[in-house]
């Protein structure tokens, strides 16, 4: 089994982490480990890596590959130059769906949407101690805790194989993507409207777009 780390050094090779070497790109790179894992989770119920994810305060951490590149960033950098990826083709698959899925969004938005489970919410306030530190080691998040909540990430894959099989495009607003064949879908003003508002109280990351006798459904 690969490590998290040659997971992470993949994702730094080829850029995602979009502001190299900030707190913000070690939080976009923590968030695409630990959605890579929950895909993995969700298409072949099995972990990808056997490192714990913890829940922080900006939401989930593989901390020692977050101690890594925060504190010994060169090396991270040379490391993930020099990687040679050894991955099965599962693992492959997984990389390539995390990466048309969640690889475009900002650090902020991947932050936003780690917080929508409550196996975040669960092990994060297990960790919070009463002198206002926080235990590590309480704050473990386990791939049964995942499983239970895993359907919006079947909801996700679901949408994103769909399109895959289509002509599609995406409109991406608030960060939220919505997919859409342009010989069904126009995207006019009005469409965009109804669309930002959608998305002001939008559950998922991804939705369809297509029109059934008539009527626009978002799916």
């Amino acid at each position: 089994m690969n490590t998290a780390y040659d997971f992470a050094k993949f994702f730094v090779s080829q850029g995602l982490d979009n502001n190299p070497n900030t707190i913000d790109g070690n939080m976009k790179l923590q968030k695409l480990l630990v959605f890579a894992y929950l895909i993995c989770l969700a298409k072949y119920e099995k972990p990808l890596f056997k490192e714990d994810i913890m829940a922080f305060t900006n939401g989930y951490v593989v901390e020692s590959v977050r101690q890594k590149y925060q504190y010994e960033y060169k090396q991270f950098k040379s490391d993930s130059n020099s990687f040679v990826p050894a991955f099965n083709e599962e693992e492959k698959d997984v990389l390539e769906c995390t990466i048309a899925i969640y690889g475009t969004l900002s650090a902020k938005k991947l932050s936003e949407l780690s917080h929508n489970f409550e196996f975040w919410s669960d092990s994060y306030n297990k960790g919070l101690q009463n002198n206002g530190f926080h235990n590590k080691s309480k704050s473990i998040i386990t791939p049964q805790a995942m499983l239970k909540e895993i359907n919006p990430i079947r909801k996700v894959l679901f949408a994103y194989e769909q399109n895959k099989k289509i002509d599609s495009s995406f409109q991406c607003i608030n960060g939220i993507r919505f997919f859409y064949s342009p010989s069904e879908v126009d995207i006019n003003d009005d469409l965009i409207k109804e669309l930002y508002e959608f998305s002001e109280e939008a559950d998922e990351e991804s939705y369809s777009l297509y029109y059934d006798e008539g009527n626009l459904v978002i799916f």
